[in-house]
């Protein structure tokens, strides 16, 4: 008898084209247009930013499966994946060390405490992000004014658009829409490029390789919230917004402002710790855009996006029990 014939392996059955490396390396492609808009305008010191994150992500996976004498995943891209995310999110003028802790910290305790890839409940890059802001604040706020490329080496320390507006209302007359969108600003090496993220992310579902519903949903969740937010801001008021078309263009200012972009596109709909089910990532996705709007308006941080993604990955167990009607009755014992 052939043994072949008698061969048992777990679902599916039917195999796709796409593998763990093949997703991964597309969402690293998806996240290049970012990347080079942040290298354009931050230079020498977003790059190794990025660099050391990624080498850090790589090396602590390395040391784990050596310690646990377990095989190692950098092959299927996933940690370098993590790695880039980390790197892009930190401000570009960071001390060396902090995006080695952020690379170290994403694949130790966002990762591997909880067993491995597939296991983790929370994103594992904001475990890292919330550990650095909660450890090293004064770090993660060196933020650099942006220059062009080969403008020169006197990199100047600046604040970013959310934190001249949690000081001074006024900072809206002071911004453009189109500054804001192409990420001439101030902000996290691979977060300004707004314009370049929403193109990564809308390839990344036209290829479905995420839900649409998370994004859609985000931006649901922003745009109806800041309106709101808006409407009701006393000091918005004051400076004369009153016409429909005002409160649009600051909600326009607050969605291409900060990191609500690769959070919306990259970072929410990371497939371990969002919902399956379409219903759970819409409302997911709401979740997001609406804390990202309540935290900026009312809360003490100056960005709510990664405090969203957190806050949903802990409700994506009670959003997965939200299933389609099984059609069908069920007969007992049957």
């Amino acid at each position: 008898m052939n043994n072949n014939l008698l061969t048992v392996s777990t679902s599916p059955h039917i195999l796709g084209r796409t593998t763990l490396r093949s997703m991964y390396l597309e969402m690293m492609i998806a996240l290049v247009p970012a990347l080079l808009v942040g290298l354009y305008y931050f230079g020498a010191p977003g790059l190794t930013t990025v660099v050391l994150a990624m080498a850090a992500a790589a090396a602590t996976e390395y040391l784990i499966s050596l310690i646990t004498k377990k095989p190692s995943t950098l092959s299927n891209l996933h940690i370098l994946l993590m790695g880039l995310m980390m790197g892009m999110i930190l401000p570009p003028g960071a001390p060396w060390w902090l995006p080695v802790a952020g690379g170290f910290l994403t694949v130790a305790l966002g990762m591997s405490i909880f067993g491995g890839n597939g296991n983790y409940p929370f994103n594992p890059v904001l475990v890292a992000w919330a550990a650095l802001a909660i450890s090293w604040p004064e770090a993660m706020g060196a933020y650099l004014e942006p220059m062009a490329l080969g403008s020169g080496d006197d990199w100047m320390e600046a604040e970013t658009f959310l934190m001249q507006l949690k000081g001074d209302i006024g900072t809206l007359e002071m911004f453009e829409l189109g500054t804001l969108w192409i990420g001439n600003v101030a902000g996290g090496v691979g977060t300004t490029g707004t314009w370049a993220l929403l193109a990564g992310g809308i390839y990344l579902v036209i290829r479905r390789l995420i839900p649409w519903q998370i994004p859609l949903g985000a931006l649901i969740g922003a745009v109806g919230m800041g309106l709101l937010a808006v409407y009701t801001d006393e000091r918005v008021a004051e400076m004369g917004f009153e016409e429909f078309s005002a409160y649009l263009n600051i909600v326009w200012l607050h969605l291409g402002a900060g990191s609500f972009m690769i959070a919306a596109f990259f970072l929410g709909p990371e497939p371990v710790s969002s919902p399956v089910t379409p219903w759970g990532g819409l409302l997911f996705g709401l979740g997001v855009g609406m804390m990202t709007i309540i935290v900026r308006f009312w809360g003490s941080p100056l960005d709510g996006a990664f405090y969203g993604v957190l806050l949903m990955n802990a409700a994506t167990p009670l959003l997965d029990r939200i299933r389609p009607r099984v059609i069908g009755k069920v007969v007992s014992g049957a």
